[in-house]
C-alpha cells in the first residue's frame, strides 16, 4: 500500500466515527471529532460530553476546554484547552497551526488575558458560558490552574509540526500539547469500531399482530413478543459472539439464572412468560419488517444474555406457548448508538459500574494496545464465565486499581474496587496517557509483591490484599526518588520488553518496602500501642506518612550506598 492509499484508509476509519448522525446538534466536522475525542479518549459520558464543546465561529481557536482534577484535593486542577483540525482529505498539518493554539492558550495565562477574552470583541456564547460555569477566573486568580493543551486532527502533523511540539514540550512540560493526529487516530477509532452485531442475516417470524414498530430520528424500533424456540436458533450463542456489544457475557451461575433455568422447566409457567420476565434487546445495523417476518442484518444482544444461554441449556423444554418480548433497534452505521444502548439498557439492572464501562472507548483503546503490542497479556474488560484466555489474564477492574495505586497514588481510594469505575473517579484512573504498558508495569510490581512475600511482616499477611496492595503502592513512592526507576514510571514501554531486568529491579524494591513496614511493627511495640492496621491501611493520613517514612528511609540507604561505593573505588 502507497503512503497516500494508507493515509486514506485512516481517514476513512475516522471518518466512520467522528459522523453526524451519532453526534445530534453539532454543525462543524471538528467539533464531531471533538465530541469523540471525549466520549472515547477522555471518557465522557455521551450526554455530558456536549457540555464542554464550543460549535462557533467566534471560539478564539479553541473547540473544547475542560478541567482535571488533582491527584489530591490539594493539587491544581489543570484547564485542558481542545482544537480540532477536520480537513476535507488527509491533508498534511503544518508548525502554523500548532502554533496558532500554543498562542491561544495565552487567553488563559492569567485574569487579565482572560478578562480581555471575556470582554474585547464578540465570543461565542457557549464558549463564554463554559469559561463562567467552570469558574476560571477565580481558579486563575487563586492560581490553582495550570494549563495543558490538545491538538486533534484527521490530517497528518508534518516533520516541522513535529519539532514544534518537541520544543514546545521541552520548554514547558513533558505533556503540555499533545497531539492526535491521523496515525494516532487511526488505530483508536478501529479498535472503537469492534465489536459490531454478528454480520449475518437473521429472520424473526412474528405476525405484525404480536409486533409494535416506530422509527425514531430515521431508525427503526420494534418491539415484538418472539418465540424462545426461534431464539436459540440466533447464530453466534455457541461461541458467544451474539453478546460481544452486551456490558456482561456470561456470568457465573448465580441464584437469577438458576431460578430462570428451573422456571423454564416447569411447562404450565410458559404461557405467562411473556408477563413476567423483563425481555431482551438487540441491535441490527438494519432492520426489514414485513406483515409476517422481522428481517435482520447483523444482530447481538445487548440485555439479556443470562436469558438467552438460559434458553439455550433448556431447549429440550420450551415449548410454541413460551413468548419474549424483544426490542429491537436499527443502528444503522451509527456504532455511538450502538453503545449507548448496551449501556442504558442495563442500567436498571444490577449491573456494576465496571460493567457499563466495558464498551467505553478509554477500554477498547486499551484492548487494542494490548492485542497489538503484548499478546501474551489478555486484558479483560467484562466478565465471561465461559471464555478461555490465553497468556496472563488482566481483568480491568484490578488494572483500575493498581493505576489508583500506583499512578493515582491514592490506595485508599484503590481499595474501593467498585468506585473506581464511577464518573469522578474513572478518568483520572485510566487518564489518555495510561497504556498497556503502564497496565504491565503494575501488574509486575504486584507480582513482584506476591513473589517476595515472605519478606513482608508475617502479621500484616492476615489482610493479605489490603497488605498487598499497600506495598505495592510503597514501591512505586520509592520509584518516585530515583530518576531511573521514576522513567521507568514514567515511561514503562522499554522496561516491560524486558520482563526479567525489571523482575530484579522490582524484587529489590519489595524488600525496602517490606522493610518499612517492618519498622512499623517495631515502632508499635516500642510505643506498646495496638497496631490496627486493617483500619490505618485504608487512611489517608496513616498511607502517606507511611510512604514518607518510606522514601526517606530509601533515600538515607541510597547515600549511605553511594558513600560505600565511591570510597571503595578509592
Amino acid at each position: 500500500m502507497t503512503k497516500a492509499a494508507d493515509r486514506q484508509s485512516k481517514y476513512e476509519s475516522i471518518a466512520r466515527v467522528a459522523n453526524p448522525d451519532a453526534s445530534e446538534g453539532l454543525n462543524r466536522q471538528r467539533s464531531i471529532l471533538v465530541l469523540w475525542y471525549l466520549r472515547n479518549i477522555v471518557g465522557f459520558d455521551d450526554l455530558d460530553a456536549y457540555e464542554y464543546i464550543s460549535d462557533g465561529t467566534d471560539d478564539r481557536g479553541i473547540d473544547a476546554l475542560y478541567l482535571e482534577n488533582g491527584l489530591s484535593d490539594d493539587d491544581e486542577q489543570t484547564l485542558i484547552l481542545v482544537q480540532s483540525k477536520y480537513p476535507e482529505s488527509p491533508k498534511e498539518v503544518s508548525e502554523g497551526e500548532l502554533a496558532l493554539l500554543v498562542g491561544y492558550a495565552g487567553h488563559f495565562a492569567n485574569v487579565e488575558s482572560l478578562d480581555a477574552l471575556m470582554n474585547d470583541g464578540p465570543l461565542e456564547p457557549a464558549l463564554k458560558a463554559l469559561i463562567l460555569r467552570l469558574q476560571l477566573r477565580s481558579k486563575l486568580a487563586a492560581q490553582k490552574l495550570k494549563i495543558r493543551l490538545v491538538f486533534i486532527t484527521a490530517g497528518w502533523l508534518n516533520k516541522k509540526a513535529i519539532q514544534l511540539k518537541t520544543a514546545t514540550n521541552a520548554q514547558l512540560g513533558s505533556d503540555y500539547l499533545t497531539t492526535y493526529d491521523l496515525d494516532r487516530l487511526a488505530p483508536l477509532c478501529d479498535a472503537f469500531l469492534e465489536p459490531r452485531p454478528v454480520s449475518v442475516n437473521a429472520v424473526v417470524l412474528v405476525p405484525k399482530s404480536q409486533r409494535f414498530e416506530v422509527t425514531v430520528d430515521g431508525r427503526k424500533h420494534v418491539i415484538a413478543a418472539v418465540p424462545a424456540k426461534a431464539i436459540v436458533k440466533w447464530p453466534g450463542i455457541e461461541d458467544r459472539t451474539l453478546f460481544d456489544m452486551n456490558v456482561r457475557k456470561e456470568l457465573r451461575p448465580n441464584r437469577v439464572s438458576r431460578s430462570l433455568r428451573k422456571a423454564l422447566e416447569k411447562e404450565i409457567d410458559h404461557k405467562n412468560f411473556l408477563a413476567f420476565h423483563n425481555g431482551l434487546t438487540v441491535v441490527s445495523d438494519s432492520i426489514v419488517t414485513t406483515p409476517s417476518r422481522i428481517k435482520l442484518e447483523g444482530i447481538s444482544v445487548v440485555n439479556g444474555a443470562q436469558s438467552v444461554l438460559a434458553l439455550r441449556d433448556r431447549e429440550a423444554q420450551l415449548t410454541e406457548a413460551l413468548l419474549l418480548m424483544v426490542k429491537f433497534v436499527e443502528i444503522g452505521e451509527h456504532i455511538q448508538v450502538a453503545r449507548e444502548v448496551a449501556r442504558r439498557s442495563n442500567s436498571q439492572n444490577p449491573v456494576n459500574a465496571r460493567n457499563l464501562r466495558a464498551l467505553s472507548g478509554i477500554q477498547l483503546r486499551l484492548k487494542a494496545d494490548f492485542e497489538a503490542n503484548y499478546p501474551l497479556f489478555h486484558y479483560i474488560t467484562h466478565p465471561d464465565a465461559g471464555a478461555k484466555y490465553p497468556g496472563t489474564q488482566i481483568p480491568n477492574d484490578l488494572a483500575a486499581q493498581w493505576l489508583c495505586a500506583v499512578y493515582v497514588q491514592q490506595p485508599w481510594l484503590a481499595v474501593k474496587l467498585l468506585a473506581l469505575f464511577e464518573e469522578e473517579n474513572y478518568r483520572t484512573i485510566f487518564r489518555e496517557n495510561i497504556t498497556a504498558a503502564h497496565i504491565i508495569l503494575c501488574q509486575r510490581i504486584v507480582e513482584a509483591v506476591e513473589r517476595n512475600e515472605a519478606e513482608i511482616p508475617e502479621q500484616y499477611l492476615d489482610a493479605k490484599k489490603l497488605t498487598h496492595l499497600v506495598v505495592t503502592f510503597l514501591i512505586a513512592e520509592l520509584m518516585r526518588t530515583n530518576a531511573d526507576t521514576q522513567k521507568i514510571l514514567d515511561e514503562p514501554a522499554d522496561a516491560v520488553a524486558d520482563l526479567p531486568a525489571l523482575d530484579a529491579r522490582l524484587d529489590e524494591l519489595v524488600s525496602h518496602a517490606a522493610g518499612t513496614l517492618a519498622m512499623r511493627v517495631e515502632s508499635k511495640k516500642t510505643e506498646d500501642s495496638f497496631d490496627d492496621y486493617k483500619i490505618d491501611f485504608k487512611n489517608r493520613d496513616e498511607l502517606l506518612q507511611l510512604a514518607g517514612k518510606a522514601r526517606e528511609q530509601y533515600a538515607y540507604l541510597q547515600r549511605v550506598s553511594k558513600k560505600a561505593m565511591a570510597k571503595q573505588a578509592k
